[in-house]
């Protein structure tokens, strides 16, 4: 957690460590070393897993590495810029044999020199427990095929450009769209899921094999690893919370033959990651189905969950967002 060279850029972070790192402003302050970067958005607006990675990665920083994190939920209270650095203060809430509770206000300045309070995490650390009175895990909906017989996405919509399933302008939309991610991470769609028949939403008008369900009975589902070899466990979660983040809000509407352009207003309001394990490791292949659970009063309810390739449950993360159809006047948050 050193400081920058004076080399670096801190528009551009080359690794998924990069952008999730910090450097010491005072005590329990941290910075971002790198500005949050832009995903999906032409307007002067940042994909919100920076500001979560980040802070995530500033709590982690005031607590002793046997203390492992178990939950981390908040909410996302304004909108981060591309143009500053985040500005991370923690506040220890809780500190005992057993736990650790930790508060995290993410700021930013604004261009007119002011600061805006732009999210709240609280996270929650235990010590490794020496044993466990039950240990059980909920399997998939479905099965998936292994990650060796998945497409990667970007290759699956240049399949459907040359078969003339996908304007070429829809897939320089969705590279432009997951660009970032897939900077970090290496994905493979699972042909079972809806995702990769409609390229998470983009290729919209596709038919899947899930169109005749419910929607709350639809998934997508993706395998994923990070393209970073040898990440420490602090980066391991920042960076995970960071790649969780994505695909949430949205995903209503890609399962609902819908996309972005659909919607007056589609942004996250809230989250929780709960963590099952203590193994989590982003250089092996994880999969990830998501589905959305309940949609009204303009907003949804939508879950990611994870497991190891050993078939355990290591994860999930839900999220609240608003989702509110066009009107002729401007849609506000």
């Amino acid at each position: 957690m050193g400081p920058m060279s004076q080399d670096t850029n801190p528009a551009f972070a080359p690794t998924l460590s990069d952008q999730v790192s910090i450097e010491e402003a005072g005590p329990d302050q941290f910075q971002s070393r790198y500005y949050p970067s832009r995903m999906g958005n032409a307007a002067d607006i940042a994909y919100g897993g920076c500001a979560l990675g980040v802070g995530l990665r500033s709590a982690c920083q005031t607590v002793p590495p046997q203390y492992v994190l178990y939950s981390a939920t908040g909410s996302f209270l304004a909108p981060v810029s591309t143009s500053f650095h985040l500005q991370c203060f923690v506040r220890r809430l809780r500190d005992t044999r057993t736990f650790a509770t930790r508060q995290v206000e993410i700021t930013q300045k604004q261009k007119d020199n002011t600061t805006r309070l732009c999210m709240i995490i609280l996270a929650d650390f235990q010590r490794e427990a020496e044993e466990s009175l039950l240990a059980y895990s909920t399997p998939p909906t479905r099965e998936y095929s292994p990650p060796d017989e998945c497409e990667p996405p970007f290759e699956a919509g240049e399949n459907m450009v040359e078969k003339g399933q996908l304007p070429k302008e829809s897939l320089m939309l969705y590279k432009s769209l997951f660009g970032l991610m897939n900077r970090f991470f290496e994905f493979r769609q699972a042909p079972e899921g809806i995702a990769a028949h409609n390229l998470s939403g983009v290729a919209k008008h596709r038919q899947s094999n899930q169109d005749q369900l419910h929607l709350t009975s639809k998934t997508s589902a993706d395998w994923f690893r990070s393209h970073q070899p040898a990440l420490g466990q602090q980066d391991q979660h920042a960076g995970f919370i960071f790649m969780m983040h994505g695909f949430l809000s949205f995903l209503p509407l890609a399962h609902s033959k819908m996309f972005l352009d659909d919607a007056a207003a589609c942004s996250s309001l809230d989250f929780a990651l709960r963590l099952f394990a203590v193994d989590l490791n982003l250089n092996d292949w994880n999969l990830r189905e998501l589905r959305t659970i309940s949609g009204g009063n303009g907003r949804t309810y939508s879950e990611a969950r994870v497991w190891n390739q050993e078939g355990k449950l290591i994860a999930n993360m839900t999220q609240q967002s608003v989702l509110r159809p066009k009107q002729t006047s401007k849609a506000l948050l």
